[in-house]
């Protein structure tokens, strides 16, 4: 007669002992239905996504990651098998991607048809040292594979080329006189010319030692090829810089391959845009490189007005036709060296590289005007869609990425007050003035 209090008491133990690795496990546990409200977390876990909340409760796990990681509701919501790992080790960055970001590795197990297991472990010290490995080791990992060519010459201590050798001719089709007393420059294709390119290929060289960077190049005879320049200081016996080694490859078969892999990575999969991890990886070298150069820099943030009314009144499907819309209208606009992301949801940022406040203002007013123009085609008929815009630049009350980012959020709240569809410029100077653009696109105070 005793059993049922044996078989009671085994279970009260096994339960017990269940709560005890929860609380106790070294990697953040959430239990949650399948649309993502929580219904058990282990001390780690809320630790772990404390950045996110800030201060405030998790009671939807994707909406609480939704600013970081918005495609993970995605791979639940199409994950079609009864149970079994929906991901694995997912990446999320929580911070900005940069040395010392903090980074989760996200799994999410489908236990059964309406509850998730997600198991989040901190790899922010293994993200940082992969980066490390492949900014001292990106050269010597590639130049085994892919390799069809290779030239090796020298430049003297302004830059200019002072050695020629075959592989050169093999290479690029050009001979010694074609070559000799020319900047880089000479090896590349007409629309790679920036005047800016080559005093930082030597300004980075005389910094660090070495130098990678990677472009399009064209041969004598006109035919296009990725190459990937390296570039070594070459030093007196006194230590004083006397040149420049230098070693230019033809990596474009290795480059066919890699771009379809880091389309993957990279892109953001609705619209094609920058991701938000790569953008701050991006974002976080333009600054510096604003900053070394002593160049403007500026950021624009926008999202689309009322898109929660979007949504509700014509389904996610327009939705989403409309944040694709946004983002071609953005494309369109930028020059190559712009960059373009989504953050989250409805929200993006356009990082726009050697452009003043005022000329940032004038790109936004055009993207505002053109997004208020488009009629969207969706399942539902057209739409229209609106966005509000707040601009900040690079100065000396927004000298890091994060400044600029508060910056253009602040001010981008700012349209959003003044009613929307319209855009909003601080400006970091004493006064703390703030702009808007007119109708006209004309530039005034608020």
């Amino acid at each position: 007669m005793s059993a049922p209090n044996t078989d009671k008491n085994d279970l009260e133990s096994e339960y017990e002992a269940l709560l005890s690795f929860m609380y106790l496990s070294p990697v953040g546990i959430v239990r949650s239905d399948k649309s993502g409200f929580v219904d058990m977390m282990n001390p780690l876990a809320a630790q772990l996504l404390m950045p996110l909340v800030r201060g405030g409760s998790i009671e939807n796990i994707f909406d609480s990651l939704a600013s970081v990681a918005p495609e993970l509701r995605n791979l639940v919501a199409s994950f079609e098998a009864e149970r079994g790992p929906v991901c694995e080790n997912h990446r999320v960055f929580v911070t900005p991607a940069k040395d010392d970001a903090v980074v989760l590795a996200c799994s999410i197990i489908k236990v059964n048809a309406d509850v998730l297991m997600m198991v989040l472990t901190d790899i922010s010290r293994q993200v940082a040292a992969e980066r490390r490995a492949r900014q001292t080791e990106s050269w010597l990992a590639g130049i085994y594979t892919g390799v069809n060519d290779f030239a090796f010459f020298t430049l003297d201590a302004q830059g200019c080329i002072d050695s020629w050798n075959p592989s050169v001719e093999r290479l690029t089709g050009f001979g010694e006189v074609e070559v000799i007393g020319h900047m880089l420059s000479r090896f590349y294709a007409n629309d790679e010319i920036v005047l800016h390119r080559l005093p930082e290929h030597i300004a980075l060289t005389r910094d660090d030692g070495w130098h990678v960077e990677e472009f399009w190049c064209e041969t004598k005879a006109g035919r296009r090829y990725w190459g990937q320049v390296l570039i070594s200081v070459l030093r007196e016996e006194d230590g004083e810089i006397s040149g420049y080694s230098v070693v230019l490859r033809d990596i474009t078969e290795r480059k066919v391959h890699s771009d379809n892999l880091a389309r993957l990575l990279t892109t953001d999969h609705l619209t094609g845009v920058t991701n938000r991890a790569h953008f701050f990886e991006i974002a976080e070298s333009e600054v510096a490189r604003a900053e070394r150069h002593a160049r403007a820099l500026s950021l624009v943030m926008l999202d689309a007005d009322h898109f929660k009314r979007i949504n509700d009144t014509a389904g996610h499907q327009a939705g989403d036709e409309v944040l694709r819309r946004i983002a071609g209208e953005a494309k369109a606009l930028l020059r190559r060296s712009d960059i373009v992301a989504r953050l989250g949801g409805e929200e993006f940022v356009l990082l726009l590289p050697s452009t003043s406040a005022s000329e940032a203002m004038v790109v936004a007013e055009r993207l505002r005007v053109a997004v208020e123009q488009a009629l969207i085609e969706t399942a539902v008929g057209q739409l229209k869609a609106t966005i509000s815009l707040g601009v900040a630049s690079l100065g000396d009350e927004n000298q890091t990425l994060q400044d600029l980012l508060a910056a253009a959020d602040h001010a981008l709240y700012d349209a959003k007050q003044a009613g929307r569809n319209c855009v909003r410029c601080a400006i970091a100077e004493p006064e703390d003035v703030s702009l808007s653009v007119s109708e006209e696109g004309n530039t005034v105070p608020t």
